[in-house]
Protein backbone atom coordinates (compact mmCIF):
# COMPACT_ATOMS: atom_id res chain seq x y z
CA UNK A 1 0.00 0.00 0.00
CA UNK A 2 1.33 3.06 -1.04
CA UNK A 3 -0.33 7.03 -0.63
CA UNK A 4 0.09 10.32 0.06
CA UNK A 5 -1.75 12.56 2.15
CA UNK A 6 -2.15 16.36 3.24
CA UNK A 7 -1.06 17.07 6.49
CA UNK A 8 -3.88 19.14 8.16
CA UNK A 9 -6.22 16.73 5.89
CA UNK A 10 -4.91 13.58 7.65
CA UNK A 11 -5.15 14.92 11.61
CA UNK A 12 -8.63 16.03 11.06
CA UNK A 13 -9.12 12.60 10.16
CA UNK A 14 -7.24 11.14 12.92
CA UNK A 15 -8.28 13.21 15.54
CA UNK A 16 -12.11 12.16 14.61
CA UNK A 17 -11.66 8.61 14.96
CA UNK A 18 -8.77 7.73 17.56
CA UNK A 19 -11.67 9.44 19.95
CA UNK A 20 -12.64 5.67 19.36
CA UNK A 21 -9.69 3.93 20.56
CA UNK A 22 -9.87 1.58 23.31
CA UNK A 23 -8.04 3.51 26.59
CA UNK A 24 -7.90 0.09 28.34
CA UNK A 25 -6.70 -2.52 25.12
CA UNK A 26 -7.90 -5.99 25.74
CA UNK A 27 -7.08 -7.05 22.34
CA UNK A 28 -3.86 -4.91 20.67
CA UNK A 29 -5.30 -4.38 17.59
CA UNK A 30 -7.55 -1.90 19.43
CA UNK A 31 -5.73 0.14 19.98
CA UNK A 32 -4.74 0.91 16.31
CA UNK A 33 -6.80 2.95 13.59
CA UNK A 34 -7.74 1.07 10.23
CA UNK A 35 -6.59 2.65 7.52
CA UNK A 36 -7.08 1.65 3.92
CA UNK A 37 -8.37 3.12 0.22
CA UNK A 38 -11.31 3.30 -0.94
CA UNK A 39 -10.04 3.66 -4.40
CA UNK A 40 -7.34 6.22 -6.33
CA UNK A 41 -8.68 9.45 -4.17
CA UNK A 42 -10.20 8.51 -1.60
CA UNK A 43 -8.83 7.17 2.16
CA UNK A 44 -10.99 5.67 5.04
CA UNK A 45 -9.70 6.20 8.30
CA UNK A 46 -11.70 3.94 11.36
CA UNK A 47 -11.40 2.68 14.96
CA UNK A 48 -13.58 1.01 17.32
CA UNK A 49 -13.27 0.30 21.43
CA UNK A 50 -16.65 -2.64 20.23
CA UNK A 51 -18.48 -0.23 21.96
CA UNK A 52 -18.49 2.46 19.38
CA UNK A 53 -17.00 2.92 16.06
CA UNK A 54 -15.78 5.93 14.08
CA UNK A 55 -14.78 6.17 10.09
CA UNK A 56 -14.18 8.86 8.45
CA UNK A 57 -13.44 9.44 4.62
CA UNK A 58 -10.94 11.98 3.17
CA UNK A 59 -9.28 12.85 0.57
CA UNK A 60 -5.70 11.99 -1.16
CA UNK A 61 -3.85 10.28 -3.75
CA UNK A 62 -3.55 6.63 -3.46
CA UNK A 63 -0.54 5.46 -5.61
CA UNK A 64 -0.99 1.50 -4.60
CA UNK A 65 -4.68 -0.16 -3.30
CA UNK A 66 -4.29 -1.64 0.00
CA UNK A 67 -5.24 -1.57 3.94
CA UNK A 68 -3.05 -1.45 7.08
CA UNK A 69 -3.72 -0.97 10.74
CA UNK A 70 -1.63 1.66 12.98
CA UNK A 71 -1.00 2.70 16.52
CA UNK A 72 -3.56 4.86 16.46
CA UNK A 73 -2.37 7.96 19.34
CA UNK A 74 0.90 7.60 18.44
CA UNK A 75 0.24 8.22 14.38
CA UNK A 76 -1.83 11.52 15.68
CA UNK A 77 0.99 12.37 17.92
CA UNK A 78 3.57 12.29 15.03
CA UNK A 79 1.54 13.72 11.79
CA UNK A 80 0.59 16.73 14.62
CA UNK A 81 3.68 18.18 14.93
CA UNK A 82 5.08 17.53 11.20
CA UNK A 83 4.83 20.77 9.06
CA UNK A 84 1.74 21.16 6.45
CA UNK A 85 2.32 19.35 3.50
CA UNK A 86 2.05 15.92 1.58
CA UNK A 87 2.30 13.13 4.12
CA UNK A 88 3.45 10.23 2.18
CA UNK A 89 3.08 6.23 3.71
CA UNK A 90 4.39 3.15 2.03
CA UNK A 91 3.51 0.08 3.51
CA UNK A 92 5.91 -3.46 3.19
CA UNK A 93 2.27 -5.73 3.30
CA UNK A 94 4.74 -8.85 4.71
CA UNK A 95 5.63 -7.17 7.92
CA UNK A 96 3.27 -4.54 7.82
CA UNK A 97 6.14 -2.00 8.63
CA UNK A 98 5.16 1.17 7.73
CA UNK A 99 7.06 4.24 6.43
CA UNK A 100 5.27 7.85 7.55
CA UNK A 101 7.90 10.55 5.28
CA UNK A 102 7.29 14.44 5.10
CA UNK A 103 10.37 16.60 3.48
CA UNK A 104 13.17 15.61 6.10
CA UNK A 105 11.33 13.21 8.51
CA UNK A 106 10.68 9.87 8.65
CA UNK A 107 9.07 7.53 11.14
CA UNK A 108 8.53 3.71 10.58
CA UNK A 109 5.58 2.36 12.20
CA UNK A 110 4.63 -1.30 12.80
CA UNK A 111 1.44 -2.32 11.72
CA UNK A 112 -1.46 -5.25 12.13
CA UNK A 113 -2.99 -6.83 9.42
CA UNK A 114 -6.05 -4.90 8.44
CA UNK A 115 -8.00 -8.68 8.37
CA UNK A 116 -7.58 -8.49 11.91
CA UNK A 117 -9.58 -5.65 12.69
CA UNK A 118 -13.42 -5.92 14.19
CA UNK A 119 -15.98 -5.82 11.44
CA UNK A 120 -17.66 -3.30 11.37
CA UNK A 121 -21.27 -2.17 11.45
CA UNK A 122 -22.43 -0.72 7.78
CA UNK A 123 -25.56 0.76 6.93
CA UNK A 124 -27.71 0.73 3.76
CA UNK A 125 -29.35 3.52 2.32
CA UNK A 126 -32.43 2.51 2.16
CA UNK A 127 -32.06 1.86 5.77
CA UNK A 128 -33.04 5.05 8.47
CA UNK A 129 -33.84 8.28 7.81
CA UNK A 130 -32.59 11.46 6.74
CA UNK A 131 -32.29 14.34 9.05
CA UNK A 132 -30.63 17.84 8.92
CA UNK A 133 -27.59 17.64 10.82
CA UNK A 134 -28.12 20.96 12.60
CA UNK A 135 -30.92 20.15 13.93
CA UNK A 136 -29.21 17.02 14.83
CA UNK A 137 -26.43 18.92 16.19
CA UNK A 138 -28.00 21.07 18.07
CA UNK A 139 -30.07 18.87 20.08
CA UNK A 140 -27.52 16.41 20.82
CA UNK A 141 -25.26 19.60 22.24
CA UNK A 142 -28.14 21.08 24.38
CA UNK A 143 -28.90 17.76 26.28
CA UNK A 144 -26.26 15.39 26.46
CA UNK A 145 -24.12 17.44 29.16
CA UNK A 146 -26.98 16.59 31.64
CA UNK A 147 -26.42 12.70 31.35
CA UNK A 148 -25.07 10.92 34.11
CA UNK A 149 -21.59 10.42 33.97
CA UNK A 150 -21.03 7.94 37.03
CA UNK A 151 -22.78 5.37 35.40
CA UNK A 152 -22.16 5.21 31.10
CA UNK A 153 -23.86 1.35 31.16
CA UNK A 154 -26.98 2.65 33.51
CA UNK A 155 -30.09 4.28 31.18
CA UNK A 156 -29.19 7.58 33.16
CA UNK A 157 -25.95 7.52 31.25
CA UNK A 158 -27.59 7.99 28.06
CA UNK A 159 -29.13 10.16 25.94
CA UNK A 160 -32.90 9.32 24.79
CA UNK A 161 -33.62 10.09 21.26
CA UNK A 162 -37.23 9.27 20.05
CA UNK A 163 -39.08 10.59 16.48
CA UNK A 164 -43.00 9.58 16.62
CA UNK A 165 -45.48 11.40 14.44
CA UNK A 166 -43.00 13.68 13.26
CA UNK A 167 -41.76 15.20 16.46
CA UNK A 168 -38.26 14.40 17.50
CA UNK A 169 -37.07 14.53 20.68
CA UNK A 170 -33.69 14.44 22.60
CA UNK A 171 -33.56 13.74 26.14
CA UNK A 172 -30.80 13.44 28.92
CA UNK A 173 -31.14 13.26 32.84
CA UNK A 174 -28.52 12.53 35.63
CA UNK A 175 -31.78 13.08 38.25
CA UNK A 176 -30.72 16.16 39.28
CA UNK A 177 -31.30 18.17 36.30
CA UNK A 178 -33.05 17.16 32.83
CA UNK A 179 -32.56 18.60 29.68
CA UNK A 180 -34.75 18.20 26.59
CA UNK A 181 -35.31 19.51 23.32
CA UNK A 182 -38.10 18.95 20.44
CA UNK A 183 -38.41 19.34 16.88
CA UNK A 184 -41.05 19.37 14.69
CA UNK A 185 -40.06 17.72 11.47
CA UNK A 186 -41.78 17.94 8.01
CA UNK A 187 -41.82 13.74 6.67
CA UNK A 188 -40.87 13.73 2.82
CA UNK A 189 -39.93 11.29 0.03
CA UNK A 190 -36.00 10.80 0.01
CA UNK A 191 -34.19 13.54 -1.96
CA UNK A 192 -33.69 11.33 -4.94
CA UNK A 193 -37.14 11.36 -5.78
CA UNK A 194 -38.19 14.50 -5.13
CA UNK A 195 -39.40 16.31 -7.90
CA UNK A 196 -37.83 19.45 -9.56
CA UNK A 197 -40.81 21.95 -8.27
CA UNK A 198 -39.59 21.27 -4.78
CA UNK A 199 -36.16 22.34 -4.86
CA UNK A 200 -37.61 25.46 -3.63
CA UNK A 201 -39.61 24.41 -0.86
CA UNK A 202 -36.49 21.95 0.79
CA UNK A 203 -34.62 25.04 1.67
CA UNK A 204 -37.26 26.94 3.53
CA UNK A 205 -38.62 23.70 5.03
CA UNK A 206 -37.09 21.45 7.93
CA UNK A 207 -37.53 17.85 6.64
CA UNK A 208 -36.93 14.27 8.15
CA UNK A 209 -36.82 11.61 4.62
CA UNK A 210 -38.06 8.74 5.06
CA UNK A 211 -39.63 6.23 2.59
CA UNK A 212 -42.35 5.80 5.12
CA UNK A 213 -43.73 6.62 8.66
CA UNK A 214 -40.97 5.66 10.82
CA UNK A 215 -40.27 5.96 14.67
CA UNK A 216 -37.33 5.83 16.49
CA UNK A 217 -36.37 5.05 20.21
CA UNK A 218 -33.04 4.78 21.39
CA UNK A 219 -31.46 5.32 24.10
CA UNK A 220 -27.87 6.43 23.20
CA UNK A 221 -24.76 6.61 25.32
CA UNK A 222 -23.74 9.93 26.46
CA UNK A 223 -20.11 9.66 24.96
CA UNK A 224 -21.21 8.39 21.88
CA UNK A 225 -23.36 11.56 21.22
CA UNK A 226 -20.21 14.08 22.62
CA UNK A 227 -18.52 12.38 19.41
CA UNK A 228 -21.13 12.72 17.52
CA UNK A 229 -21.54 16.13 18.23
CA UNK A 230 -17.53 16.60 16.56
CA UNK A 231 -18.40 14.96 14.02
CA UNK A 232 -21.60 17.49 12.48
CA UNK A 233 -19.45 20.41 13.23
CA UNK A 234 -19.31 21.33 9.50
CA UNK A 235 -21.35 23.30 6.94
CA UNK A 236 -20.19 20.22 4.25
CA UNK A 237 -22.47 17.68 5.92
CA UNK A 238 -25.94 19.10 5.63
CA UNK A 239 -28.10 16.08 6.32
CA UNK A 240 -27.00 13.02 8.94
CA UNK A 241 -28.76 9.81 7.62
CA UNK A 242 -29.99 7.68 11.63
CA UNK A 243 -30.49 3.44 11.04
CA UNK A 244 -31.01 1.00 13.92
CA UNK A 245 -28.61 -2.02 12.18
CA UNK A 246 -27.49 -5.24 14.07
CA UNK A 247 -28.69 -3.93 17.49
CA UNK A 248 -26.61 -0.64 16.96
CA UNK A 249 -27.58 2.82 16.29
CA UNK A 250 -25.49 4.12 13.13
CA UNK A 251 -25.10 7.86 12.26
CA UNK A 252 -23.92 8.42 8.88
CA UNK A 253 -22.90 11.63 6.46
CA UNK A 254 -21.44 12.17 3.64
CA UNK A 255 -17.55 11.64 5.18
CA UNK A 256 -18.17 10.11 8.28
CA UNK A 257 -19.73 6.97 10.08
CA UNK A 258 -20.45 6.45 13.74
CA UNK A 259 -22.13 3.30 15.38
CA UNK A 260 -22.92 2.97 18.84
CA UNK A 261 -24.15 -0.01 20.82
CA UNK A 262 -27.43 1.06 22.74
CA UNK A 263 -28.52 0.90 26.23
CA UNK A 264 -31.14 -1.00 27.16
CA UNK A 265 -33.68 -0.01 29.46
CA UNK A 266 -37.28 1.83 29.66
CA UNK A 267 -36.77 5.57 30.26
CA UNK A 268 -38.58 7.40 32.78
CA UNK A 269 -41.37 9.40 31.77
CA UNK A 270 -40.03 12.93 31.56
CA UNK A 271 -42.72 15.32 30.09
CA UNK A 272 -44.59 14.66 33.75
CA UNK A 273 -41.88 16.38 35.07
CA UNK A 274 -42.39 19.46 34.61
CA UNK A 275 -44.31 22.09 36.27
CA UNK A 276 -47.24 23.51 34.11
CA UNK A 277 -47.22 26.98 36.02
CA UNK A 278 -44.72 29.29 37.61
CA UNK A 279 -45.39 31.58 39.81
CA UNK A 280 -41.50 33.87 39.65
CA UNK A 281 -40.20 35.12 35.91
CA UNK A 282 -37.02 36.47 35.48
CA UNK A 283 -35.29 37.25 32.19
CA UNK A 284 -32.06 38.58 32.09
CA UNK A 285 -28.64 38.55 29.47
CA UNK A 286 -27.02 35.21 29.36
CA UNK A 287 -23.64 36.50 28.61
CA UNK A 288 -23.70 38.99 31.31
CA UNK A 289 -25.17 36.06 34.23
CA UNK A 290 -22.72 33.43 32.54
CA UNK A 291 -20.15 36.31 33.73
CA UNK A 292 -20.64 37.33 36.82
CA UNK A 293 -21.67 33.38 38.11
CA UNK A 294 -17.91 32.43 36.71
CA UNK A 295 -16.46 35.41 39.12
CA UNK A 296 -18.63 34.35 41.85
CA UNK A 297 -18.03 30.69 41.40
CA UNK A 298 -14.53 31.56 42.54
CA UNK A 299 -15.50 31.87 45.77
CA UNK A 300 -17.92 28.59 45.95
CA UNK A 301 -17.30 25.88 48.23
CA UNK A 302 -14.60 23.00 46.12
CA UNK A 303 -16.90 19.94 47.44
CA UNK A 304 -21.06 21.86 46.83
CA UNK A 305 -20.15 24.06 43.92
CA UNK A 306 -23.22 26.04 45.61
CA UNK A 307 -23.85 29.62 44.99
CA UNK A 308 -27.00 31.43 45.80
CA UNK A 309 -29.74 33.47 43.76
CA UNK A 310 -31.56 36.28 44.97
CA UNK A 311 -34.50 37.72 43.23
CA UNK A 312 -35.89 40.88 44.02
CA UNK A 313 -37.12 43.98 41.79
CA UNK A 314 -35.07 44.50 38.99
CA UNK A 315 -31.93 43.55 40.42
CA UNK A 316 -30.40 39.35 40.37
CA UNK A 317 -27.70 39.69 43.45
CA UNK A 318 -25.42 36.17 43.25
CA UNK A 319 -23.02 35.46 46.32
CA UNK A 320 -21.36 32.22 47.40
CA UNK A 321 -19.45 31.92 50.63
CA UNK A 322 -16.67 29.07 51.42
CA UNK A 323 -16.06 28.90 55.10
CA UNK A 324 -12.64 30.32 56.40
CA UNK A 325 -11.95 31.25 52.86
CA UNK A 326 -14.21 34.25 52.03
CA UNK A 327 -17.09 35.19 50.44
CA UNK A 328 -18.13 36.49 46.70
CA UNK A 329 -21.36 38.75 45.35
CA UNK A 330 -22.11 40.16 42.47
CA UNK A 331 -25.27 41.54 41.15
CA UNK A 332 -26.72 41.80 37.28
CA UNK A 333 -29.64 43.45 36.01
CA UNK A 334 -32.87 41.55 34.99
CA UNK A 335 -36.57 41.51 34.15
CA UNK A 336 -38.59 39.83 37.45
CA UNK A 337 -41.90 39.16 37.69
CA UNK A 338 -43.06 38.06 41.80
CA UNK A 339 -42.33 38.20 45.26
CA UNK A 340 -38.57 37.85 46.73
CA UNK A 341 -37.39 34.90 46.43
CA UNK A 342 -33.87 32.88 47.16
CA UNK A 343 -32.56 30.02 45.46
CA UNK A 344 -29.35 28.18 45.88
CA UNK A 345 -28.29 25.93 42.97
CA UNK A 346 -24.93 23.51 41.93
CA UNK A 347 -23.25 26.57 40.01
CA UNK A 348 -21.54 24.01 37.18
CA UNK A 349 -25.53 22.59 36.67
CA UNK A 350 -26.64 26.63 35.79
CA UNK A 351 -23.08 27.14 33.88
CA UNK A 352 -23.66 23.87 31.97
CA UNK A 353 -27.17 25.15 30.53
CA UNK A 354 -26.37 28.92 30.28
CA UNK A 355 -23.12 27.86 27.95
CA UNK A 356 -25.14 25.69 25.35
CA UNK A 357 -27.93 27.85 24.84
CA UNK A 358 -27.80 30.18 21.76
CA UNK A 359 -30.38 32.52 22.84
CA UNK A 360 -29.09 36.19 24.10
CA UNK A 361 -31.74 36.46 26.48
CA UNK A 362 -32.86 33.94 28.96
CA UNK A 363 -35.60 33.36 31.16
CA UNK A 364 -36.41 31.12 33.81
CA UNK A 365 -39.42 30.57 35.85
CA UNK A 366 -39.24 29.08 39.25
CA UNK A 367 -42.67 28.29 41.73
CA UNK A 368 -40.59 28.02 45.17
CA UNK A 369 -37.24 27.77 46.24
CA UNK A 370 -37.34 24.43 46.77
CA UNK A 371 -39.12 23.20 43.72
CA UNK A 372 -37.88 22.71 39.96
CA UNK A 373 -36.32 25.75 38.10
CA UNK A 374 -36.87 25.91 34.88
CA UNK A 375 -34.30 27.46 31.38
CA UNK A 376 -35.34 28.30 28.46
CA UNK A 377 -33.80 30.65 25.89
CA UNK A 378 -36.62 33.58 25.25
CA UNK A 379 -38.94 33.04 22.14
CA UNK A 380 -37.43 29.41 22.25
CA UNK A 381 -40.20 26.88 23.24
CA UNK A 382 -38.37 23.61 21.97
CA UNK A 383 -35.78 23.54 24.51
CA UNK A 384 -36.15 23.39 28.48
CA UNK A 385 -33.72 22.00 31.35
CA UNK A 386 -35.18 21.46 34.56
CA UNK A 387 -33.07 22.42 37.40
CA UNK A 388 -33.61 20.80 41.35
CA UNK A 389 -32.16 23.42 43.56
CA UNK A 390 -30.46 22.69 46.67
CA UNK A 391 -30.98 22.97 50.64
CA UNK A 392 -28.85 25.74 51.59
CA UNK A 393 -27.77 26.27 54.91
Amino acid sequence: MHFAIQKDVLVKALRDVTNAVATRVVQPILSNVLVESVDETTLRFAATDLDLAIQSKCHGVVYTQGAITLPGKKLLEIVAKLPNELVSFQVTSETGETLVSCQRSKFNLTGLPAEDFPKLVESKASEGFLMPSDILRRSILQTSFAAASYDTSNILGGVYLLLENEAFESTATDGSRLAHRSEALRVSVPAVRREDGEKELEGKVQTATVEKPVSLKAIVPARACTELVKLLDGKDQPEARIAIVNGQITFETENSFLSSRLINGEYPRYHELFPTEFKYLAKFDREVVVSAIERVAVMSDDRTHLVKFHFEGQTLQITSNTPDIGRAQEEVPMSFEGQVIDVAVNVRYVLDVLQRLSSSEVQLEMTGPLKPLIFRGVNDENYKYLLMPVQAK
